[in-house]
């Protein structure tokens, strides 16, 4: 249970790390795209916009070299005719500039003198060929290239007004008809061109605040993922603070009863260990003034007694130590080999009374913690030795091991002295030690049991007094 619940623990962990970098991706994505959703749309109003100024430029020279055109045909002066040639040159040079942006491949040296030639800004070239190359495609601009092209054809229809006018005056030979007609064709051609240029006018102001309209709602929509995204990020920041202030609080109170835990268990050690001093000293005096040698011999075996009981003591509570802070570290290991080395470690513990030793082991490999394992079982055999029973003819331990649907079954068995039923229910707890039980320092099973719920486990004891005991431990085959 605890590792389902600490891996819970690392899910969510894991689960809220990776929200905050998802909401921080999202916001650098959204304020990258609100920069490059600005960059470009700057750069398409400033492409239209040299357009616009290009056309000004394009009506501008159409109307001077019709007006040039007229006073020629009327007064036959040829620096009207001189004047026309460089006013129509205007929109002559934005015709060069569409045509090579149209014919691939593209001279852009041509383009960028036709647009030069345009009068348009030498700073608004690049541009202009950039919108014209990006967007040549999209509806809205191919409507406003396909007026520029019938602009383009009347431009030409003005230009070879121009030159028949101007070959019929170096004859001599226009009439007065004639003069009417071209002048009437002149008046007609630009109004006619002042209505394509009017269009394209038109057509790029409405490409230029439908560019406005979709900046503003990319911005609008970039800005409200951009204020989710923070707000979701402060909510999460606010939320984690107050659980880690709840998780302080809950540590802190976890630390007081722990501080209270450790003064109980040193005030416990403490006892466990002064007593039997005191009887060692009690002891030591006693032989002080002692001559019998039979009398110091007795004393001599109640002190190595009490010392090993001191001794198995300390290697208890090291076992708890280790035990309390090494974790759980599951990895594979051999049952069997366990067992041989708890039964070698507590072969010679019955004061040379023989006891058989049993392994009936279905299960050899499991996935478990080793140590823990060898502690359970270093317990389980070492307090049946303890408390074996020397009126039975034949002492004995058995060590069983088998799987039970998804879990592993190990049993300890014994035909010792037995626990008694009032017992049962509190050989768990930390030091608690049964009647006149001088053997147990009352930390052994409370070390099998803690084992075994790191483990993930359970324990079951079965007793019968002066009959047997049976301890089974039951965990998760993996």
């Amino acid at each position: 249970m605890r590792g389902k619940i600490i891996d819970t623990i690392n899910g969510l962990l894991l689960f809220r790390k990776r929200t905050a970098l998802i909401l921080l991706l999202v916001m650098s994505l959204a304020s990258a795209g609100i920069i490059v959703v600005n960059i470009y749309s700057v750069k398409i109003l400033s492409g239209a916009r040299a357009y616009v100024n290009g056309e000004s430029e394009y009506s501008k020279g159409q109307k001077d070299a019709s007006a040039y055109l007229i006073n020629y045909i009327n007064h036959h002066n040829k620096v009207d005719y001189f004047a026309f040639k460089n006013a129509i040159a205007i929109p002559k040079g934005d015709h060069i500039a569409r045509v090579g942006l149209t014919t691939p491949p593209v001279d852009y040296k041509a383009v960028r003198e036709g647009l030069l030639a345009g009068k348009n800004h030498p700073e608004d070239i690049e541009s202009m060929m950039w919108l014209f190359e990006t967007f040549k495609n999209v509806d809205m601009f191919k409507k406003a290239v396909e007026i520029w092209t019938e602009g383009d054809e009347m431009i030409y229809d003005l230009d070879r007004i121009g030159a028949l006018a101007h070959a019929e005056i170096v004859k001599g030979a226009m009439s007065e008809d004639e003069k009417h007609a071209m002048i009437t064709a002149i008046n007609k051609n630009s109004a006619a061109l002042t209505l394509k240029e009017e269009a394209f006018s038109e057509t790029l102001g409405n490409i230029s605040r439908q560019i406005n309209t979709y900046v503003l709602v990319a911005n609008v929509l970039i800005t409200l993922i951009i204020v989710f995204c923070a707000l979701t990020s402060a909510a999460i920041m606010i939320r984690n603070l107050s659980k880690s202030q709840k998780k302080i609080i809950e540590q802190n109170e976890r630390l007081q009863l722990i501080n209270a835990g450790l003064d109980k268990f040193v005030f416990n050690v403490t006892h466990d260990l002064r007593s039997p001093l005191a009887s060692i000293m009690g002891l030591i005096n006693l032989m002080d003034d002692e001559t019998d040698l039979e009398q110091i011999k007795e004393y001599t075996i109640m002190i190595k007694e009490s010392l090993e009981r001191q001794d198995r003591f300390i290697n208890e509570m090291l076992s708890f130590i280790k035990s309390k802070h090494t974790g759980v570290n599951r990895t594979e290991c051999s049952l069997s080999s366990i067992v041989d080395n708890v039964i070698a470690q507590n072969s010679h513990h019955n004061g040379g009374r023989r006891v058989h030793f049993y392994k009936e082991l279905e299960l050899t490999q499991i996935q478990s913690d080793a140590l823990k394992l060898q502690v359970i079982l270093n317990n389980l055999v070492s307090n049946s030795i303890k408390y074996s029973d020397a009126k039975k003819a034949e002492q004995w331990v058995k060590v069983k091991s088998y799987r039970h649907d998804k879990e592993v079954v190990i049993e300890v068995e014994d035909n010792g002295l037995g626990i008694r039923p009032k017992d049962q229910d509190r050989i768990f707890d930390k030091f608690y030690m049964s009647g006149d039980n001088k053997k147990s320092s009352g930390i052994g099973l409370y070390l099998v049991k803690d084992a075994v719920t790191q483990l993930d486990g359970k324990i079951e004891v079965r007793s019968e007094l002066g009959v047997c005991s049976k301890f089974k431990v039951i965990i998760p085959f993996s």
